[in-house]
Formats: C-alpha cells, sequence, structure tokens
C-alpha cells in the first residue's frame, strides 16, 4: 500500500509555494504514475452504491453542466417505523449511460484510502482537506467552465480527462461563478490528463473537463487554506479562553462603567497581544490547523494497543502534544496534558524536561532512582496520554503531530 507525501503531488515544495501556490495552475505529468493501486477507482464505485448507510446527499449526478433533482437517483425505505431517503444504485448507473457525471463527496468519511490521500494536504497545509471523486461517461463534457472557492489538486486515476484551465484572476470574483468559452480567452493550459498526472488549481481559477474516448475517474483533494483572519480569530479565541475574560459584562445601557469595563478589557487583550510569543504562537497555529475538524492521520486504537507492550528496554521520546508545567509544591509538580491535570514527583517533571527535542531514554531508566518496574509504569501512564512514545510506533493521540518539534 502506497503512502503519499505532499512532494509526490506538488514536486519541489520550494518552487511550489513561491511559483504557484494561491498564484497559478502547475501541471505535474505521472506524478503518481504506478502508484494509483491503493486510491479509489472504478472497481470500488459498486460497492459504494451498495452501502446503504450513506446518506444521499454525499452523491450528486449532473448532466449537460446542470444539476439532476436528487428524487432521480433515490428512494424511500422503511427503517423501523421511520422513513429514509437511499441511494438507487440502479437510477444511479443509468444516469450515468445517459451522459451524467457521477460526483461523490468527503470519499474521506466513507473509505480510510481516500482518508490517507488527504493526510498529506491537511499536513503540508495545516487545514482540513476533502476528496471528491469524479467519474465521467466518454465522449462527455464534465461542468461547463466555472471556478471553485477552494484549491483543487486533481489526481487522475482511471481512463483520460481533457482540461482546459485559464489563468488565475488577479481580482477574483466571489466563491463561485460560472463562464462562457468566449469571455475567458485562450487557456493557460490544455491537456489530457492520464492515470497518474497532477493538476493544481488554486481557487477562483476557471476550467472545465471533459471525458473523450473512455470512461474517466479522477479524485480532487479540496482544501481552503486558512485566511489571516481566519488565524488570527484562532489567536484571539486563545487568549480571551484566560479567566480574566471570563465574567459577564452588561454594556446594552451604555454607562459609563460599562464603557470603561470594555475599554479595560480591551487594553488587556492589547497588552496580551503585544508579548505573543510569535514563533510558539505559529507552531500552535499549525497544530491546531493539522487536526481541525478530523485532519491528520490518528490512528488512536492503534497507538494504544502498543502502550502495554511497553518493555523496560524500550526506547521512548517526548512526543509534539502539549505539556504545561506548574509550579513544585511539596516535591510534585502540576501538569496539564490532553484536557487532564496531573500532579507527578518533581522527577518525572524534570525527566520529560530533559527529554525535549530529539533526546530519548529507556521506559525503565525514565523515572531515575525508584524501581525499575514503577518507571515503566509511569512510562506506560504518560504514554497513554500521548504525552511519550515508543521510538518508531504509531502516531501519537488525536491533536498530536507527526512531526518532531
Amino acid at each position: 500500500m502506497d503512502t503519499y507525501s505532499f512532494e509526490d503531488f506538488v514536486g519541489d515544495t520550494d518552487v511550489f509555494f513561491t511559483q504557484h501556490f494561491d498564484r497559478k495552475p502547475l501541471l505535474r505529468r505521472g506524478a503518481l504514475a504506478g502508484r494509483l493501486a491503493g486510491l479509489p477507482s472504478v472497481r470500488h464505485l459498486d460497492d459504494l452504491l451498495a452501502l446503504e448507510t450513506v446518506p444521499p446527499s454525499y452523491v450528486r449526478v449532473t448532466k449537460g453542466g446542470k444539476g439532476v433533482p436528487s428524487g432521480a437517483y433515490t428512494r424511500t425505505v422503511a427503517r423501523g417505523a421511520a422513513l429514509a431517503e437511499a441511494l438507487n444504485p440502479e437510477k444511479v448507473y443509468e444516469l450515468f449511460r445517459s451522459g451524467g457525471t457521477v460526483t461523490w463527496n468527503s470519499l474521506n468519511h466513507v473509505l480510510p484510502s481516500a482518508r490517507r490521500l488527504r493526510e498529506p494536504f491537511t499536513d503540508a497545509l495545516a487545514c482540513d482537506a476533502e476528496v471528491v471523486l469524479f467519474v465521467t461517461p466518454a465522449r462527455t463534457d464534465g461542468f461547463s467552465p466555472h471556478h471553485d472557492s477552494i484549491d483543487v489538486f486533481v489526481v487522475q486515476v482511471d481512463g483520460t480527462k481533457t482540461w482546459r484551465v485559464w489563468a488565475t484572476p488577479e481580482h477574483r470574483r466571489g466563491d463561485e461563478a460560472s463562464y462562457t468559452p468566449e469571455e475567458l480567452g485562450e487557456p493557460v493550459i490544455e491537456v489530457t490528463l492520464e492515470p497518474g498526472d497532477v493538476l493544481y488549481v488554486p481557487h477562483g481559477t476557471p476550467h472545465a473537463a471533459a471525458a473523450k474516448s473512455e470512461l474517466s475517474l479522477h479524485l480532487s483533494v479540496g482544501v481552503e487554506p486558512r485566511r489571516w483572519r481566519h488565524l488570527l480569530q484562532d489567536t484571539v479565541t486563545a487568549l480571551v479562553e484566560d479567566d480574566d475574560f471570563h465574567a459577564f459584562p452588561y454594556l446594552a445601557d451604555g454607562e459609563d462603567a460599562a464603557v470603561a469595563a470594555l475599554a479595560g478589557k480591551l487594553e488587556l487583550l492589547r497588552e496580551r497581544l503585544a508579548h505573543l510569543d510569535a514563533a510558539a504562537e505559529a507552531k500552535r497555529l499549525v497544530a491546531a490547523g493539522r487536526t481541525r475538524n478530523g485532519a491528520g492521520g490518528t490512528r488512536e486504537f492503534a497507538r494504544l494497543a502498543t502502550v502495554d507492550t511497553l518493555g523496560p528496554t524500550t526506547v521512548i521520546r517526548r512526543t509534539a502534544v502539549p505539556v504545561e508545567f506548574g509550579v513544585s509544591d511539596g516535591g510534585k509538580t502540576t501538569l496539564q496534558v490532553a484536557g487532564h491535570r496531573l500532579a507527578v514527583p518533581d522527577a518525572v517533571a524534570d525527566a520529560l524536561r530533559a527529554l525535549d527535542g530529539d533526546r530519548t531514554v529507556t521506559a525503565a531508566a525514565f523515572f531515575p532512582e525508584v524501581p525499575e518496574a514503577r518507571s515503566l509504569g509511569v512510562a506506560r501512564g504518560l504514554a497513554r496520554l500521548g504525552v511519550l512514545e515508543a521510538m518508531g510506533g504509531p502516531s501519537v493521540a488525536p491533536t498530536a503531530h507527526h512531526e518532531r518539534k
């Protein structure tokens, strides 16, 4: 089973981010050639349509560039005393045979292979991503020329599809829009994608595609990188979680005391922003973006299954899970980690601090000057919380990122 890096899709990342990201399209011929076996493809479609529990809202059918009403390919089924809408596979097949393009949205909700495809994008761009499957019958246009509100990375999987992509406008129009070929002029890219080809289309860039001599299936990884307004909103939201902003004010009457209280809180927020460590905040924003809305490659059950196998000689290290160290009191230090408040011996807190960076230690030696069994027990307890991991073990904890800080 292939695993993919962001470089597999875009090539040199320095070139991509300086010359193409949010600027202009990129075509990479054969970027995944010979490495498509693990991706969703035509052979999965019949099984997908037979999944009775998938809501019909995941599937969309278009003909002639226009959406087909969902009632044309769904049916009402009885589930106990309730009625529910379900896909009608035969109607979907009939619409496809008559020239309809079938789109499966959020395929990553259904297939692990689609989630694996998404992970390099959530990791590199620190934002959520969605995998959408498009299957178009031969000799059929897909969607008419239009632009999307998100960046799209196209991976051709089965068959071929001819794409026309126009220049990314300097000033982009709204979230989504359609065009006529006459108002667009000549495309900057006109190419027939073959299996393994990758195409990047920045948001707001007009494009259109059509299947030619054979059925086409491609996957689109759609990402909406967070804008500055989103990042700064996250920063302010994190700052105002402090207890100093927890009281319930009454501002409706506009009295002098209420206005003065608001001015005081704004001044406090200004001071917090002025003293914020930008480097640390950038790391926090990246980590938050990589785990937002289920993004990332959490394997929590697999991780927990390895914890009890930690032995005295297992080499362990700190993970990227944040740990907030409190003050020492009576020989114990308080820790805040993964929503838990702990009081651990000072020696354990010191051992965690000592493992900052890429330092490692055996589980038996983690808690110094205590019996081996006790050190092992403490290491396992912290590993369950995701603070420690075995070298080469599965990813740690839902909020952790693969990369070491």
